[in-house]
């Protein structure tokens, strides 16, 4: 196997690899988080299946562009899920920027969360993010962070410079109201 040299080291090993320009410890560590990102970007970035693949492409063309950003002193799972954050965070801006602009100058009606959303209401899943959704970015990252990528409450927290009291809160108050809101 061409890759065998490779598919037992660590991600941070895989990383120091890549800052040296080794295409093949590249290959696996989008193996590796290609497809959770892409699920992370897909629920925060409106269900938009082609804008989380140019997202992926995007967060992994950054990667190999500019090795040298990573810091050997971060884990490589956080590191990635922060540049995925940040990246959410951007679009979340320019969306805003975009309908501000709209509203202004064109006078459309916007259209309304509630018709985008309207997907399959009897799936659990969709009403969970359907709930995430109306809670804010913030909440629904948390959330997204904890129970899809499953990342501890102290790197999520460290991540999101919030302090882990914060996080648990956030947490405990969106579950609750989950558990309310969703219908069997």
């Amino acid at each position: 196997m061409f890759f065998r040299k490779h598919i037992n080291k660590t991600d941070e090993e895989l990383m120091i690899l890549v800052k040296n320009r080794d295409h093949q410890a590249f290959s696996i560590i989008y193996n590796r988080y290609a497809d959770r990102l892409n699920a992370f970007f897909f629920r925060m970035l409106w269900s938009d299946r082609a804008m989380s693949e140019d997202f992926v492409h995007d967060l992994f063309s950054k990667i190999i562009n500019k090795p040298e950003l990573y810091n050997e002193s971060f884990e490589v799972k956080p590191w990635l899920f922060r540049i995925a954050s940040n990246m959410c965070k951007n679009a979340y801006r320019k969306r805003s920027f975009e309908e501000a602009y709209k509203e202004a100058y064109i006078h459309e009606e916007p259209i309304t969360t509630q018709q985008e959303l309207m997907i399959d209401e009897l799936i659990l899943t969709d009403q969970i993010h359907k709930l995430l959704d109306q809670m804010g970015e913030e909440r629904k990252m948390i959330f997204l962070l904890r129970y899809q990528q499953e990342l501890p409450i102290n790197v999520i927290a460290d991540m999101l410079d919030l302090s882990e009291g914060t996080v648990k809160s956030r947490l405990f108050y969106t579950r609750e109201k989950i558990k309310t809101s969703i219908k069997y």
